[in-house]
């Protein structure tokens, strides 16, 4: 049964450092089990938020402990989870990577680099915001649908 209706909207403040990483997974795996999700919901949405955060920490905030972002997450109607990640690093479009050639990728021994294309495949709809003059943010938008 979902609590979706009595479900509010919920800000973790995070810094450039991997050890938040587990903190991170912990308030999504609580707040999408609170909306109503299933246990392998919960893991795809915990999942697709901790690539989404490492890539931020990693490559736009260089590990750097001193900067913040935010975790935001509210309803769609009582039928969605909507998950927003809010930074000011570098500007980054994740829908600008090409999906892998996986034959290419096992040919040439690679190792990482499936982030992105996971986040596409285990949410319903990802869509990216550059910081601008009206927003001084850049935010990913990652939506997932609870039926």
């Amino acid at each position: 049964m979902s609590n979706a209706s009595t479900f509010i909207h919920e800000r973790l403040t995070a810094s450039g450092d991997t050890t938040e990483l587990e903190r991170i997974r912990q308030f999504v795996q609580d707040k999408a089990r609170e909306f109503g999700f299933s246990e392998q919901g919960i893991h795809k949405i915990a999942l697709a938020v901790d690539e989404a955060c490492s890539n931020l920490i990693r490559h736009s905030y260089h590990l750097d402990d001193t900067r913040e972002f935010f975790i935001d997450i509210h309803p769609q109607d009582d039928e969605a989870l909507v998950i927003e990640i809010l930074d000011n690093g570098t500007a980054f479009d994740p829908l600008t990577v090409p999906a892998p050639d996986l034959k290419q990728y096992a040919a040439q021994h690679r190792k990482g680099g499936f982030g992105v294309h996971i986040i596409r495949m285990v949410m319903d709809a990802v869509e990216y915001f550059p910081a601008e003059a009206a927003q001084q943010m850049n935010r990913l938008k990652l939506v997932k649908k609870l039926s």
